[in-house]
């Protein structure tokens, strides 16, 4: 203790013998380049506040002893931030170039060795050339000079210590400035570099690239969580019917149509509408693409259970009553005709859907039908018996029916295509009838005749629904068109040949005429009704909303919209 005591006492008169001799201010000198980096650490002594030109020499002296030996005392204890202080108070006071060292030692203790630097490079520019140690205890300034010199060398090649950690984690970590790539290695790790000024950029694939400035101090750790953001792509929807609501996730983004730059993943993409079945689909945005999506939503579809369940049971009893009549037995076409509208019943009931589409049942009672009189008819070409044509019939129903129903479930039939189809069948059997009756031809003939204009009628109603989209109603207005037709064309017959006989050979032509002016009725009213209800209904075109991405002049892309399609 009495040894250290007298080397502060020491100190302490050969800094006061020193301050004596530099009591006049020294000019400020201009620094160079940085010693690290481009940043040039700012050195309190540079600017110092101008003394009281009031104070006297001494009162100088006295302020900066002041300053010295607290500084001195709180160095000793540890407290390098109050010796700081103190150390610059008394150098600004009297500046000496011993004060100098005094700060930077203390500055080295702190850790801040960017300062520490800045002083040792400070004292030992400054240390004069003729200097000699202020006592026979001093050290002498030119190995002092070579000393710091030394230390300098060391603290400028203390490294600081540099943990990059990212989220997601094992991302690139490049670490650089102009002299160039310093670190270049996965997150997770941590890096030693030289005090200085470096970019640190972090990437990893799928990942929107982050690049920062990090000041990087001597001998410092330092630790740095990098959260990426996802790469962005676009995300385009197009929704028919124009009034469709669009959800991403939970949230509604738009109506009819939406663009939006998203971070690339999987979104749950939702279209809903009123009085349309609600579209979910999955889209994935990848980075730097754009996504379109075309959503056309489907009408929500009438149930046309009920109305099958009764056409089942009506098509069971003929068709058990039919086949049973093979046996030439009345009874066992009766219990059949029991027995298989029961089973139509219960089985429609029990078997079909509950939300069974209203053209899919419109469509099997068709067929069902349909098939019924052409196998019927078929038969007729080959034998009159009806033993054999009535098992047939009944036959040709269920088939018809098998068919009608997977054809509707299969190609999801709307009603007014079912309708469309129905009414071609009916008025090209009806013409094929009236055609049999006006040529009054043999029975196979005749059958032939009306089965031919079943077959055109049933291909002409698979075509039109190709290129129309029409209602029930609308099917229906042109059905009752026809009706009128033909009542018309009865009507004016009767006006023209008002006289009837009873002959054979005139009731032959009675019968040709009615069937004549009923067949030119039936396509008037068809065509007239057709004709007067034509904008009822929009013509179904092959014709698509299509949207697509165009660039401009100014290199910005522009999303189209418009049709599209092909004739």
């Amino acid at each position: 203790m009495q040894l250290r005591a007298a080397l502060a006492i020491l100190g302490v008169v050969a800094i006061l013998g020193a301050l004596a001799s530099t009591a006049r201010a020294q000019p400020r000198e201009e620094r160079d380049a940085g010693f690290i980096g481009r940043e040039i650490p700012i050195l309190e002594v540079d600017d110092c506040r101008q003394n009281d030109p009031s104070l006297t020499p001494d009162q100088l002296r006295a302020r900066a002893s002041e300053h010295y030996q607290r500084g001195e005392t709180l160095y000793l204890q540890g407290d390098y931030d109050g010796a700081v202080t103190d150390f610059i108070a008394a150098y600004c006071t009297l500046p000496s170039y011993q004060l100098l060292k005094n700060i930077g030692q203390s500055y080295e203790r702190s850790l801040e060795y960017e300062k520490a630097i800045g002083y040792f490079e400070k004292y030992v520019s400054q240390i004069p050339p003729d200097a000699r140690p202020a006592n026979a205890c001093a050290p002498d300034p030119k190995e002092d000079k070579g000393i710091i010199d030394r230390r300098i060398s060391v603290l400028k090649g203390l490294q600081g210590h540099v943990y990059v950690e990212s989220s997601p984690p094992g991302a690139r970590i490049t670490i650089g400035n102009e002299t160039g790539t310093k670190a270049n290695s996965a997150s997770g790790k941590v890096f030693d570099l030289l005090g200085g000024r470096y970019e640190m950029t972090v990437e990893l694939n799928g990942y929107e690239s982050s690049t920062q400035t990090i000041d990087v101090k001597i001998g410092r750790p330092y630790t740095y969580f990098v959260p990426l953001q996802p790469q962005r792509g676009k995300l385009a929807v197009l929704a028919s019917p124009p009034e469709a609501r669009i959800f991403l996730g939970d949230r509604m983004v738009a109506v009819g149509r939406f663009e939006e730059t998203l971070a690339s993943g999987t979104y749950t993409l939702v279209v809903e509408a009123p009085d349309f079945v609600t579209t979910t689909k999955r889209v994935e945005i990848l980075p730097n693409q754009v996504k379109r999506e075309l959503v056309e939503l489907e009408a929500v579809p009438q149930t046309g259970r009920r109305q099958l369940i009764i056409a089942a049971g009506l098509g069971g009893a003929f068709a058990g009553g039919s086949l049973l009549s093979a046996f030439e037995n009345n009874s066992l076409v009766g219990v059949g005709s029991v027995l298989g509208g029961g089973a139509g019943l219960v089985g429609a009931y029990f078997q079909l859907p509950r939300d069974l589409r209203l053209g899919t049942s419109n469509l099997t009672i068709t067929t069902a039908i349909t098939g019924a009189f052409g196998g019927g008819l078929v038969t007729t070409l080959f034998t009159p018996r009806t033993e054999i044509v009535q098992p047939v019939a009944g036959a040709s129903l269920l088939l018809g029916a098998g068919l009608g129903y997977y054809a509707g479930e299969r190609l999801k039939v709307r009603p007014g295509d079912a309708g469309l189809f129905s009414s071609a069948v009916l008025w090209g059997s009806v013409a094929g009838g009236l055609f049999a009756t006006s040529f009054d031809p043999p029975r196979a003939v005749g059958a032939g005749l009306v089965l031919s204009g079943m077959g055109l009628g049933g291909i002409s109603g698979i075509l039109l629904t190709n290129y129309f989209t029409i209602s029930r109603t609308h099917a229906l207005l042109v059905d009752i068109g026809g009706l009128i037709g033909i009542a018309s064309g009865l009507a004016i017959e009767s006006l023209v040949y008002p006289q009837k006989t009873t002959s054979q050979a005139e009731a032959g032509r009675n019968t040709e005429h009615l069937a004549n002016y009923a067949l030119g009725g039936m396509f008037v009213g068809l065509i007239g009704a057709a004709v007067l209800t034509r904008n009822l209904d929009v013509p179904k075109l092959p014709v698509r909303p299509t949207f697509q991405t165009t660039t401009g002049t100014d290199g910005k892309q522009t999303s189209l919209y418009g049709l599209g399609g092909t004739w």
